[in-house]
């Protein structure tokens, strides 16, 4: 699982940009498994932020990190949607 840094940073962060939504989905989930990385899936920032957002997070983190724009349909955002775990703002 995450740090609680990294937890505290992603909520506030989320909540600069408008988040209406924040999952954490990966290898990151797992407690008991090492993570090379942050997957985590939002919605809700708009469009023109969303990769001020990303660089954001890309320098503040303790690991890379992906980020999925749920507000685009498909099936893999559907299992993310199913699977993650919410991280409130």
């Amino acid at each position: 699982m995450i740090t609680e840094k990294d937890k505290l940073t992603l909520q506030n962060l989320a909540r600069k940009y408008r988040a209406t939504r924040v999952l954490l989905f990966g290898s990151a989930t797992q407690d008991n498994e090492e993570y090379n990385d942050i997957d985590i899936a939002v919605e809700g920032i708009a469009d023109k932020d969303f990769f001020a957002f990303y660089g954001e997070l890309m320098l503040a983190l303790s690991k890379p990190v992906d980020v999925i724009d749920l507000s685009r349909k498909s099936r893999f955002n559907d299992l993310i949607i199913s699977e993650g775990i919410p991280l409130d703002a």
